[in-house]
């Protein structure tokens, strides 16, 4: 093999590589090849046409970000409001045919979920279910360092202004090593124009946009996020779209209910064990508490064992009363034949 064809081969070892990379990531993430992505010219397809034509009616979920300068402390009154997260919230509802556990959310043109894959694999080896006040908590956490980090980035630009500062001393050499790494990473993709470095305001932009999509980020559990389905609903006297999610979450069927959740509601609300087992006991799926399980299937096993000793038992005692019941016909038998034996050899004496 020539140099030339081993440089071939390495390159599209590299692009069989990089094409699978994609379309994994883009199967992952973004539901390739279900996803038509971004449409380059109107659509003719009447379906997908009316599609476009529901999104783009939607509304849009704003946020203040910088907030409103209404201050209510005199540290605000200093320093600014600090942007509060603002997500669009779950509301949940109760249904004599649909269960204990739907819940809408309001539709807009700027609302995501988690991928179905994440939002499954969370869901099973977190025990997350309705109760998603640690996904939550990690959000509210994620929004206020990245809103810290945006304020470090915007501060460590304006030390340029201020000329009397040498910014590689003491205290401001700590800021330096927090933020200028980013700003050393993107410098390397983005172009210099007119004599302007723009990394600095991308990587601004960049954050920011994170930052506020946290915002727009909606959790589905117990659901999966493809379990929601797009409707209207009146909500105080107005029609607004909504996305609901009803009736029975997929993973409970797939995967086992969690034990917290079903130790709820043997223990506190015995009406909502009553429904599922009569809408969905057919599918058999267990409703019960781990322990409850445990304590029938011991039940069972005893039940099982004593079953078996009596069988035992019972072949034990007609055993004993039938060995002398065939020994009596045995010897019956036996007497018989020998008695016409008898008879026969007098029998044939006498007519000789």
């Amino acid at each position: 093999m020539t140099l030339s064809n081993k440089i071939l081969e390495i390159k599209l070892a590299f692009f069989t590589g990089l094409s699978y990379l994609i379309e994994k990531s883009a199967s992952l993430f973004f539901n390739y090849p279900n996803n038509p992505g971004m449409p380059i010219s109107e659509p003719s397809d009447p379906a997908k046409k009316a599609i476009v034509n529901y999104l783009s009616n939607l509304p849009v979920h704003l946020t203040t970000v910088p907030p409103l300068a209404v201050p209510r402390t005199l540290t605000e009154a200093f320093f600014g409001n600090y942007p509060l997260l603002m997500s669009i919230q779950r509301n949940f509802y109760e249904d004599p045919i649909q269960g204990y556990y739907n819940f809408y959310v309001l539709n807009y043109q700027n609302i995501f979920f988690l991928p179905d894959w994440l939002s499954e694999w969370i869901q099973i080896n977190f025990e997350i279910s309705v109760d998603a006040s640690p996904l939550e908590t990690i959000r509210h956490a994620l929004f206020v360092g990245l809103l810290s980090f945006l304020i470090l980035l915007d501060f460590r630009m304006k030390l340029f202004w201020f000329l009397t500062i040498n910014p590689y001393t003491r205290p401001w050499i700590y800021l330096i090593a927090i933020t200028d790494w980013i700003f050393e990473i993107i410098s390397g993709f983005v172009p210099v124009i007119l004599g302007l470095d723009l990394s600095a305001t991308i990587m601004l932009t960049f954050v920011g946009r994170l930052t506020d999509s946290l915002n727009h980020l909606v959790f589905t559990m117990p659901f999966l996020p493809s379990e929601g389905v797009p409707g209207r609903m009146v909500i105080k006297d107005e029609l607004k779209d909504v996305i609901m999610f009803r009736y029975l979450p997929s993973l409970w069927y797939t995967h086992p209910i969690p034990d917290k959740l079903r130790e709820f509601w043997y223990t506190k609300r015995q009406d909502i064990l009553r429904f599922m087992e009569t809408n969905y006991g057919q599918l058999k799926i267990d409703f019960l508490p781990d322990r409850i399980l445990k304590e029938m299937y011991e039940q069972e096993q005893i039940k099982d064992s004593v079953m078996d000793n009596v069988n035992n038992l019972s072949t034990e005692v007609i055993s004993q009363v039938s060995e002398p019941s065939i020994k009596l016909i045995n010897f019956s038998f036996d007497y018989c034949l020998n008695l016409f034996d008898y008879v026969s050899n007098n029998i044939n004496q006498i007519i000789t």
